[in-house]
């Protein structure tokens, strides 16, 4: 098992950063150069690798992006061939990949061989590595022949459907980031942990505002941001993640506290008054025990 260090998952990670902000910026060459560099550096089989599924994920979501996902095609059969030959001897714990692996085939219309890919999922994991996917994947691996044939002449494919869930893989990467971001924090090293609060949200499919998760990640990269001294970059988060608690009818009262304290740094003191104030009224004096300097400016304006 080839095990990055942490200096090594560190440039791993920068450089699938990079491939993020590439693709974003229409970059899409130099993207995809980039990301097949990254993957020629790994050895195959990737699951013999402590970052060869995240690897595997990005090649899809790349390529998935970028409406060319038969070229992730060859990249997972590469390793699903592996990890047959690994199922005959041993245990096989990315059962993910043959999800993935059907998943291209189904929406490369070519069913059975989607279908071949989704029985040999189910048969390492039942029922419950299907709950992040698309319901058919399940159906087609579990109907009788006759069902199938019936589900085939009836196929027609859902184009641009908005994702429901993480997938197991961006689920594993947010956290991986955001536990990089936190022990940045610890350590008061704020623009790094904002680098990682920054990669998490990358993780999140477009439109990021959809994703639960995105408030309390975007909250987090506020707050790097606001204590590495970056105000502008901290109102940007900090926006983002007050309208996704406001459209959810659960205003955050730290994020108001955060806003009000970044616009007051910036100069904008109409809404530095109105966020404090609010964040005061809320939670009261002890909301700002650390943050007496803010207080003391809002005492100025509104008699509490």
């Amino acid at each position: 098992m080839l095990v990055y260090s942490p200096e090594e998952e560190e440039v791993f990670f920068d450089q699938i950063d990079q491939v993020y902000t590439l693709t974003e910026s229409q970059n899409l060459e130099e993207a995809e150069a980039l990301l097949l560099k990254i993957d020629s550096s790994i050895p195959h089989p990737k699951e013999n690798c402590s970052v060869g599924s995240i690897l595997l994920d990005s090649i899809f979501s790349f390529y998935e992006q970028t409406g060319k996902v038969e070229k992730a095609l060859p990249h997972f059969l590469k390793e699903t061939e592996y990890l047959q030959e690994k199922m005959k001897t041993g245990i096989v714990k990315s059962s993910g990949h043959f999800i993935t692996t059907g998943s291209i085939y189904y929406v490369l219309g070519d069913l059975d061989k989607a279908r071949v890919y989704f029985k040999i999922a189910h048969s390492l994991g039942k029922n419950s590595i299907f709950h992040d996917f698309n319901a058919d994947f399940l159906h087609m691996a579990v109907v009788s022949d006759t069902e199938f044939e019936e589900f085939k002449r009836n196929f027609v494919l859902a184009e641009n459907l908005p994702q429901e869930e993480l997938t197991d893989e961006q689920q594993d990467q947010m956290e991986e980031y955001c536990d990089q971001g936190n022990l940045e924090m610890d350590a008061e090293n704020f623009e790094k942990a904002a680098e990682w609060f920054q990669k998490a949200l990358d993780v999140l499919p477009e439109p990021k505002e959809d994703w639960e998760a995105a408030g309390w990640v975007s909250a987090s990269c506020g707050d790097a941001y606001f204590n590495a001294g970056k105000y502008k970059e901290a109102l940007e988060q900090l926006l983002l993640a007050h309208e996704i608690y406001s459209s959810e009818e659960d205003v955050n009262p730290f994020v108001l506290l955060r806003l009000g304290e970044t616009y007051f740094e910036l100069g904008d003191h109409e809404n530095a008054k109105k966020n404090l104030l609010t964040a005061y009224q809320m939670e009261g004096a002890d909301l700002f025990e650390d943050d007496k300097k803010y207080l003391n400016y809002l005492k100025t304006q509104h008699k509490l």
